[in-house]
């Protein structure tokens, strides 16, 4: 059989490779001493960008971060308009979602083949706070596109079909999640962390379902989504000729009224163990944390430092110990979830069955261990590396950048001052100043948890009933 040109060359590639097996290291590289690891070194975070910030001829207040190489442009509408703003539940997400259902002018499927012709698509983001829609394209293709979006804000349909259809897919996608441990573990915690009567707590059962009505969302929809209650954030390669278009487009969105600031239920005080008995699951999910995070707190940054050092980052203490020393769990992490008008600092794993009260005591361990002793100054350094590669990474370009001003926005917070402090925390923090912290925001005794699971059940923990209503609706 002949032999092809592909084959010569997969053979010499094979006979280079052995050969460099063969090959006896240098005297150089014998001679390294392999016994020192490199000292860890924390990377500069980078200041943000600046944004130009200017208004539309009909107020709208735009964020532009510019600078990108390639032609082009992400564009988002974000709006007051999310969950704390509702006078009804799940009436902000069913407005958010219904919006790109069609226009006066255009169908559903009209649009999607609109944009789909010129490579994009209408984003409608989950976001808890606002509400927003997003596209992004080419900027050659921005005086075809952006009008159609604009269109989209300003001249909503709101059909009935699209209504009926919205309520049977919601419907269907809840029947899927009551199914769902990860789902169901999710909602008892931010319902256990925030309470069943607040934005960020409640969660959406069929009857909520039922009493939804398009003419509420209608109603809520053209209360909200206007110009004097949104920001418009643009990235990517802006010019003068790019100002003129916005204003060609969303400059000509109706004004409307400002919403007033919501007034939100109080937390839950105390603490709650919730437990929802599934026996046929092989493992068992535990979530616990407390709410009262707030972004604009001036203890943040050094949360983010101490977030880290407990169960941030694969090397953190929750890892080492209950996933690398112990075996008890594939992974294991804590995170800060914050909102524009709180937040919470909550800690999950998976756990086999048998090792949930081991883990559950393990979490508590390592709590203690950060209120009571000082982080040695090895491991702050190792923190204060992997935060600062990480954020520097994630601020690499313009749209990097243009996402930290599209965080602020949306949780009310001035993000280059923010970042500055964040940096300066990093690169400064002592081991007692990290202690101090952790004294006064770590307290498991106010921590609610949930478990959720084929675990025995707990006898401090009150039983969840699963799930409360019928699936065959």
């Amino acid at each position: 059989m002949p032999v092809t040109p592909t084959q010569t060359i997969f053979a010499r590639y094979d006979r280079a490779i052995i050969h460099y097996s063969l090959r006896k290291p240098s005297p150089k590289l014998m001679n390294t001493s392999l016994r020192t690891a490199p000292p860890v070194r924390t990377p500069v975070i980078p200041a943000l960008g600046p944004a130009h910030r200017f208004r539309l001829s009909n107020g709208l207040p735009v964020v532009a971060i510019g600078g990108a190489e390639a032609p082009i442009l992400r564009v988002e509408f974000l709006c007051q308009g999310g969950r704390p703003y509702e006078n009804q539940r799940l009436v902000a997400g069913a407005a958010t979602d219904l919006v790109v259902e069609g226009t006066r002018k255009r169908t559903a499927s009209q649009l999607e083949h609109f944009f789909e012709q010129y490579g994009t698509s209408l984003e409608t983001p989950n976001v808890t706070d606002t509400g927003n829609l997003s596209v992004s394209t080419l900027n050659k293709h921005a005086e075809t596109v952006l009008p159609v979006m604009a269109e989209v804000i300003a001249e909503p349909a709101f059909a009935q079909t699209a209504f009926r259809r919205f309520m049977r897919q919601r419907r269907q996608q809840l029947r899927e999640n009551l199914t769902d441990n990860d789902t169901l573990a999710y909602r008892l915690i931010t319902e256990a962390t925030y309470g069943s009567d607040h934005p960020y707590g409640y969660n959406g059962f069929f009857p909520d379902y039922d009493r939804l009505r398009l003419d509420d969302i209608k109603a809520f929809y053209h209360g909200h989504f206007h110009a004097a209650n949104g920001t418009l954030l643009v990235i990517g390669q802006i010019d003068a000729s790019t100002e003129r278009l916005l204003d060609a487009t969303f400059g000509q969105l109706p004004p409307g009224p400002a919403v007033a600031p919501p007034v939100l239920p109080p937390t839950p005080s105390g603490a709650a163990c919730l437990q929802l008995l599934r026996p046929r699951a092989q493992q068992t999910m535990i979530r616990r944390g407390r709410a009262g995070i707030h972004i604009k707190d001036p203890d943040y940054p050094a949360l983010v430092v101490l977030d880290t050092v407990l169960g941030g980052y694969f090397g953190s203490r929750l890892m080492r110990n209950i996933r690398e020393e112990k075996g008890f769990t594939y992974g294991i992490d804590s995170e800060l979830d914050t909102y524009r008008f709180d937040g919470s600092m909550e800690i999950s794993a998976d756990v086999a069955n048998d090792n949930l009260q081991e883990v559950r005591q393990e979490i508590l361990v390592e709590i203690d261990k950060l209120r009571q002793t000082p982080v040695p100054a090895a491991e702050l350094d190792m923190v204060r590396a992997y935060l600062g590669g990480s954020i520097a990474m994630e601020l690499d370009g313009p749209f990097g950048h243009g996402w930290r001003y599209r965080s602020a926005i949306i949780k009310d917070y001035e993000p280059v001052s923010f970042l500055r402090r964040l940096h300066e925390t990093i690169r400064d923090i002592s081991p007692q100043e990290l202690l101090t912290v952790a004294q006064k925001h770590l307290r498991p005794e106010e921590d609610k948890e949930v478990i959720v699971g084929g675990a025995d059940r707990l006898p401090e923990a009150t039983p969840v009933t699963d799930p409360t209503l019928p699936l065959n609706r």
